[in-house]
Order: structure tokens, then sequence, then C-alpha cells
């Protein structure tokens, strides 16, 4: 039985209950949990496991095979005893902020100049997005002030929605959805989709923040070329 994604479902949720449903030295599958695995370029969660009067740090969380897989500091010393879950919120927070507002800055860049996001990387301190623009508009986006248009968007709050949909559905849906959903695995049926309002709509898998009102500042650190027809965007979020 596959561990319940407590992290889709309230990306708010800081601490809960779980119990062991495997155990292989220091590496546990719970019943649920509230520790993204990471993916989709978000780094996984940080944060404790505690039992009784013992505290475990998680030192990686990963996805492998439907199973998702806690890797503690050492084995836990009781094996059929409930656990709390606590997670570092500061690190979640930081990363839904970067994930939201990605997805912003894809969202704008589709929107007006068709461009496909092709990767993204959330790290410590920073971000980056790379895309793939047609070679005959790529001469006329302006970003010089691209930073600015962004910030025109976050100036005004825009609800984040996430919701579940099955794969004919995002098949029929036009735009950026359809070229990541002929990528995803073909036994994959149902599809989580992020929307923040007008702006953005794709399939996502991570964490983010309920409102871009919650991403603050941010300034864009440097734009490259990637190749004739790619630019890697690298931005950091301020305090």
């Amino acid at each position: 039985m596959a561990s319940i994604e407590l992290y889709l479902e309230n990306s708010y949720l800081k601490e809960c209950s779980a119990n062991i449903v495997s155990i292989h030295d220091r590496f546990v599958v719970f019943n649920q949990t509230i520790f993204y695995p990471g993916g989709g370029g978000q780094p996984c969660d940080r944060g404790f496991i505690k039992q009784g009067d013992e505290t475990y740090k998680i030192v990686t969380v990963k996805k492998i095979d439907g199973e998702i897989i806690h890797e503690l500091e050492r084995p836990l010393q009781e094996i059929n005893q409930t656990v709390e879950m606590q997670i570092d919120w500061s690190w979640r927070f930081q990363n839904m902020k970067y994930h939201t507002l990605l997805h912003v800055i894809s969202g704008y860049l589709f929107q007006h100049y068709n461009a496909l996001a092709t990767s993204s990387q959330i790290e410590k301190d920073h971000a980056r997005l790379e895309l793939s623009f047609s070679p005959e508009i790529m001469g006329e986006i302006p970003f010089d002030s691209l930073e600015q248009s962004i910030k025109k968007i976050l100036a005004h709050p825009h609800n984040v929605y996430a919701k579940t949909i099955s794969r004919t559905e995002a098949e029929q849906k036009d735009g950026f959805i359809k070229t990541v959903i002929n990528l995803l695995p073909a036994s994959l049926n149902q599809i989580r989709i992020v929307q923040i309002n007008d702006i953005d709509e794709q399939a996502c898998g991570g964490t983010h923040v309920n409102n871009t009102n919650e991403i603050k500042d941010f300034s864009i650190m440097k734009i490259q070329q990637k190749g004739p027809t790619k630019k890697r965007i690298k931005i950091k979020l301020l305090d």
C-alpha cells in the first residue's frame, strides 16, 4: 500500500503521526508522510522523526518504485511504535515560494512568447529556470525588463490551486500541459495540475504557496544564453 502523501493535500502541514510500514536498517516507509521526496527540480524536505524520547534526523527522502523512503541518521530503536514527524518549515516554505515563482515566470513567458520550460532546479539560496524559445522571436523578447514584468504580476494576489484530473482530460487541454503530459509514463492515469489563476496551469507534483502574495520580493540575478534558442534564468528570493 502506497504511503499517503499528505504534503499534496496540505503543503502547510508541519507535523503528523505515522506508523511504520516497512523498515530496513536506516531506511523506513511509513503509512503516511509530510516529507516531500523531491522531484521536478524541488529538493526533498528536511526535518526530524520523534519516537518516545528519541529524535532522528532525516538524511534524505526519495520516492522509489512508488514508495516514499525516509533515510534516517541512525536506525529506529522501536519498529512497532508510532512516530511523530516534524518538518523543517523554513526550508519547506522557501522551496514552496521558489517553486511557485518559477511557475509564474514560466507561465508568463509561455503566454507571451510561447516559451517552453525545459528544466528547473531549486538550490539552497537561489533557483534557476531553463526555457526554449522559437528562433524567430528570440531576439524580440525584452529580457532586460522581465523582472519588472513579473513584479507587476506579483503586485496583485493570485490564488494557487491544485487538482487531480484524468489523463484524458489533461490531454485535451491546450498549451504547455499537453507537451508535458506526452512525456509522462503511459501508466500514469491521474495527473495533478497546479493552476495560478490565469497565469499558469501545468502538471506538477510539488508543493506551492496558496497565494502569490506569499512570495514577496525577488530579483533576477542572471540571464544566460544556453544555446541559440535557450535561456537560463537565475532568481533569488529577497527577505
